[in-house]
């Protein structure tokens, strides 16, 4: 191991590798511990020692891919438009159906449904869309103190209410959900 990285230390202080070639020695390095150092990356690198070569280019593309994180494996937008969609529809019937501070109830019920009725977690989806709605629907409703200046204070309040109302009405779903199906001993 110790040879290697003498050969490596050495090619390095020479000059005879671009960064590129750097990162990807060292990386296969790090993932095999009885790689042998790459010559064909020295005799590349001594040819073109510009960044902008072909070299450079098919050198790159050689690097390992690494695990990238994907929002569709923690966020799913498809049903994030269709909770805004539900929550709306929530919103507008709770606000229809009572009085003071329907909207919050419609909200509630809904994300509550939702979560009675799904089996996977959706807990940021259901934050994102209540918070959302909730936003949209205090902006909105109080539309004279938002043109006036209170615009943040009134988003702020209308977010956090929509947020604290949608989580609070998917858990207690999600736990009734959870009562129901699990096995009496």
């Amino acid at each position: 191991m110790s040879d290697r990285s003498d050969e490596f230390a050495e090619a390095t202080d020479r000059g005879e590798r671009s960064t590129d070639d750097l990162l990807e020695e060292t990386e296969r390095l790090l993932s095999e511990p009885n790689a042998e150092v790459d010559s064909s990356a020295d005799a590349s690198a001594a040819t073109s020692t510009d960044a902008g070569t072909a070299e450079d280019a098919s050198s790159r593309s050689r690097l390992p891919s690494l695990p990238r994180p994907s929002l569709g494996a923690r966020f799913s937008p498809k049903g994030f438009l269709a909770l805004v969609a539900a929550l709306g529809v929530g919103l507008v019937a709770g606000g229809l159906a009572v009085p003071i501070a329907g909207e919050l109830v419609g909200t509630f019920a809904v994300a509550f449904a939702v979560g009675l009725a799904t089996s996977k977690r959706r807990y940021l989806e259901v934050g994102a869309a209540g918070a959302v709605v909730g936003g949209i629907a205090a902006v909105a409703s109080n539309a004279v103190l938002a043109v006036a200046g209170s615009g943040r204070a009134v988003l702020a309040v209308g977010v956090a209410a929509g947020l604290v109302a949608c989580l609070v009405g998917y858990y207690f779903g999600r736990d009734l959900r959870n009562g129901l199906f699990r096995e009496l001993e």
